[in-house]
């Protein structure tokens, strides 16, 4: 029986702030994330939709969505373990297909990975 995990959330806007301050910026046509290391070894996620974007069933459905895409990406506990990472939905993600989410997650994360693997080389 394959069990679903719940993913961390990021819950007060004291913790998205630090994200949006301190966090590395990665941005796409169908959403903005940021992603911040942190000290433990846990992954939290936030996703924030604003109502430029829609109304409350269009926002759920961009959030159910997202989350879907982070569980699927982040499946492997290894993916984004000790960070933070914050999604903000746009309007486009209203209508892309959710291949095309999770493309866009995989890419943010791959150049994420990449940009701490250059860091690492240059300490």
């Amino acid at each position: 029986m394959n069990v679903v995990k719940k993913l961390q959330t990021v819950r007060n806007s004291r913790q998205f702030r630090q994200v949006y301050e301190r966090g590395q910026k990665f941005h796409t046509s169908l959403f903005s994330v940021f992603i911040l290391k942190t000290e433990g070894n846990e992954q939290r996620i936030g996703i924030t939709v604003t109502r430029k974007v829609g109304n409350a069933v269009v926002r759920n459905r961009c959030k159910r969505r997202l989350r879907e895409a982070l569980r699927k990406l982040l499946g492997d506990p290894v993916a984004l373990a000790g960070f933070d990472l914050v999604v903000n939905a746009k309007s486009n993600l209203i209508e892309a297909e959710f291949g095309k989410i999770v493309e866009g997650l995989a890419k943010v994360i791959g150049h994420f990975h990449e940009s701490q693997l250059k860091v690492e080389k240059l300490s």
